[in-house]
């Protein structure tokens, strides 16, 4: 079996649950989060997942085996949330896991993977996000986490596939067993890193990563990522609180660039206004979801400043400036280089568009991004 090629041809986009509620959430979240999506813009800005993930399930499964939503915090249940989602020209996304229980203790898929995947597709869910805690690798002696994984991951992609309703397969293994070289074959995105952590380069105690550390590890997967099956970094942490303003502005332009999923992880219920310009930033956005579906490449490192370069559909590049250090850099662009024949530069933050002459030089401030849509 196979999944549907025709899902996640460009990067998801939408929100998750996790990064700012974990598990304390219910109806009313998911519900006035709807509403929030459709009725402030959200869904035009092509925002159109809503992700549900560890906490939504009972402690234990019915008589038949099937997953029974939370009879406290999910009163209507999933079919109902889905159902409405679908009314407001959204999609509902829900979470499992390949083990015997999920991340916080409740009820996965490892042997139930074909009644879940038939229980989703009945209540109309449009998006899964498959996780790899409490997996009995001693049931699998002698393989390896990359064996395991492949034997997991494709069961419950063949599961999916075989209910024949259209559903996005999101791995999370973390990285491990290197998933962006057979994750193509099983699902339409895999997590390369562990968990983000909202800090920028502080490195966490808690075996979650900082940005700076997930974008070195996923900016060297490009060659992995096209329409169907894109590298992911994880969730986005833009608006938490524990970054400021301009790193939230790096974070939101590298995933952009990097052709990763755009799930917000805040509460977009309650937003600074600030918050919303950088995720409603048309114009990254317009290079995130470009239909050629390029990651970016690294092409100059140095000094922890990166240059990125991603190819657009209609012959424009995307560059971005990265500076991952502590002081301010002076840079000199090569346009010739970047971008052969081009003639402008569009600045994706200031919408000041620039002719270009040959090199450019300027400043370039600690832990900020620069990008742009060269023409």
């Amino acid at each position: 079996m196979a999944l549907d090629p025709g899902l996640a041809l460009t990067p998801p986009m939408g929100f998750n649950t996790w990064n700012r509620f974990a598990g304390n959430i219910d109806q009313n979240l998911i519900e006035q989060t709807m509403d929030t999506m459709a009725n402030q813009g959200w869904r035009e800005l092509g925002y159109i997942y809503l992700n549900i993930d560890d906490g939504w399930m009972a402690p234990q499964r019915d008589d038949q085996g099937r997953f029974v939503p939370d009879p406290v915090r999910f009163p209507g249940g999933i079919r109902r949330l889905a159902d409405r989602a679908h009314s407001l020209g959204l999609k509902l996304g829900i979470y499992s896991c390949c083990g015997y229980k999920t991340c916080m203790g409740l009820p996965a898929s490892y042997n139930h993977e074909r009644i879940d995947a038939e229980t989703f597709a009945e209540w109309g869910v449009d998006y899964l996000k498959q996780d790899w805690c409490h997996v009995p690798y001693e049931e699998f002696p002698g393989k390896s986490h990359r064996e395991v994984a492949e034997i997991l991951y494709g069961r419950i992609s063949d599961a999916i596939a075989s209910t024949g309703h259209a559903m996005v397969l999101s791995m999370c293994n973390w990285g491990d067993g290197e998933p962006w070289l057979w994750g193509a074959k099983v699902a339409h995105l895999w997590r390369t890193t562990s968990d983000i952590a909202d800090v920028f380069s502080q490195k966490p105690t808690n075996g979650t990563w900082d940005l700076v550390s997930i974008f070195r590890k996923n900016s060297r997967l490009a060659a992995y990522a096209g329409p169907g099956h894109f590298n992911d970094p994880d969730m986005l942490e833009v608006g938490n609180g524990g970054m400021s303003v301009e790193e939230y502005q790096s974070h939101f332009a590298l995933w952009c660039i990097m052709a990763a999923p755009l799930l917000i992880g805040a509460d977009m219920r309650d937003m600074a206004p600030e918050i919303r310009a950088i995720l409603a930033n048309t114009d990254l956005i317009a290079v995130n979801q470009d239909r050629l579906g390029i990651q970016a490449e690294v092409v100059d490192e140095h000094d922890d400043l990166f240059t990125l370069v991603k190819p657009l559909s209609n012959g424009d590049r995307a560059v971005a400036l990265f500076n991952a250090s502590d002081s301010a850099q002076s840079v000199t662009l090569n346009w010739n280089s970047l971008a052969p024949r081009k003639r402008q530069a569009k600045d994706l933050w200031s919408g000041k568009v620039e002719t270009l002459s040959g090199t450019s030089t300027l400043s370039l401030p600690a832990h900020e991004t620069r990008i742009w849509r060269v023409m």
